[in-house]
């Protein structure tokens, strides 16, 4: 098996920072754009986007199956074709269906993208690098997503949502040729074996697994659609340029630096001190509101959301042949996306009878316990 992959691992994380300093980065301006601008409600506007990811959930799970169809290369260029079809669409609709079209596209595209793209740079890596190169993948996402949000923000106070939505299509465009030059590796795989998956994650380290993912995934569905106005709230809309940077910040860090902890100390040590960085940081948003603390807190949600799932790919890469990869992290991390749609969706359709502190402290909570169940999981490894 090849094990330097140097042109895949540039080739791929170029197409990601394109596809997200463009699609990516322009997340956090859609529920306000066909809110604001577009006249659709709160909770219409939400459905465009936990759409992305309640289809992401749908198409991820099948997504062994989809890969075995079209191949990886070709997985991963329609992926990224999807991601820079949904600013167009964006930009260009008129209808609630419409965008809802677009989002669905997106969803169909993205486990395409992230599995194909994953699958390949694992089954070309060192096992004792699966976490290192997807850390760099994951810390050029994060990167991308951290430019290109102060990018989109520059283009809309001087030419408005349009040009900004317009800019994140043409970025897919680039992300699309630097797809198109990366390896079409020809690994040899079998076909996806229901049996030998149902066997992996009928296992309790598999759905143990799982079930952090989930938690992982609700704590940053909460984070993406209410800490923002939870900053507006108790420290003035002048303070989001100071605060929220800190979350992509350590995220970036956390991807690059992550990578090669995890594969130094193994993948449960990772996965607890995630979550035990990530309550903390939830803890602090929910009990204070002082600048300087939830910049703090804003840090250390950063890190959870940085290496909880670097975690994750790399127990896949360890716990399955390059036949099942696929098909074992579209299920594992279905049910994360799942986390993130319902969190949206749900924060959205409340937002009228509840604050975020509330949101926080359960989840603060969940991930508490999502800490020390790694702990015990980890000494009963150790035994």
């Amino acid at each position: 098996m090849e094990t330097k992959n140097t042109r895949d691992l540039i080739t791929i994380s170029l197409a990601f920072f394109f596809a997200f300093l463009g699609a990516g980065a322009s997340q956090p301006f859609v529920v306000s754009y066909l809110n604001e601008a577009k006249g659709l409600s709160l909770t219409q506007a939400s459905l465009v986007l936990s759409m992305v990811y309640f289809t992401f959930v749908v198409f991820r799970f099948f997504i062994g199956f989809i890969i075995d169809v079209t191949g990886l290369h070709l997985a991963k260029i329609l992926g990224v074709a999807m991601y820079a079809l949904f600013p167009f669409v964006v930009y260009a609709g008129g209808s609630l269906p419409i965008w809802l079209a677009g989002s669905v596209l997106w969803g169909i595209g993205a486990p395409m993208l992230w599995t194909g793209a994953l699958v390949q740079v694992m089954n070309t890596s060192a096992p004792t690098r699966y976490a290192t190169a997807t850390g760099i993948i994951r810390g050029t996402v994060m990167a991308a997503a951290f430019i290109g949000l102060y990018l989109l923000s520059f283009i809309y106070a001087r030419r408005g949502y349009e040009a900004l939505f317009l800019f994140a299509a043409v970025c897919g465009v680039a992300a699309i040729l630097a797809m198109l030059c990366s390896p079409n590796r020809h690994v040899p795989r079998e076909k996806p074996n229901l049996r030998k998956f149902l066997e992996v994650m009928r296992s309790h380290e598999a759905k143990t697994v799982t079930a952090f993912l989930v938690c992982s995934g609700v704590a940053y569905g909460v984070l993406l659609n209410g800490f923002k106005s939870h900053i507006e709230i108790h420290c003035g809309t002048e303070w989001l340029k100071a605060i929220l940077p800190f979350f992509s910040l350590a995220g970036i860090l956390a991807s690059f630096i992550g990578g090669r902890i995890c594969d130094r100390v193994g993948r449960w040590k990772t996965f607890g001190w995630g979550f035990t960085v990530g309550a903390v940081g939830l803890l602090l948003a929910w009990h204070f509101t002082h600048p300087a603390v939830l910049m703090l807190a804003m840090f250390l949600i950063g890190v959870q959301f940085a290496i909880v799932p670097l975690s994750g790919f790399a127990w896949v890469g360890d716990r399955t042949s390059p036949s099942d990869r696929a098909s074992v992290m579209g299920y594992v991390f279905c049910f994360r996306d799942l986390g993130v749609a319902v969190a949206i969706q749900l924060r959205g359709m409340v937002a009228s009878v509840t604050t975020a502190l509330l949101a926080f402290a359960i989840i603060s909570i969940l991930c508490a316990a999502a800490a020390f169940a790694i702990s015990r999981s980890a000494a009963r490894e150790k035994r």
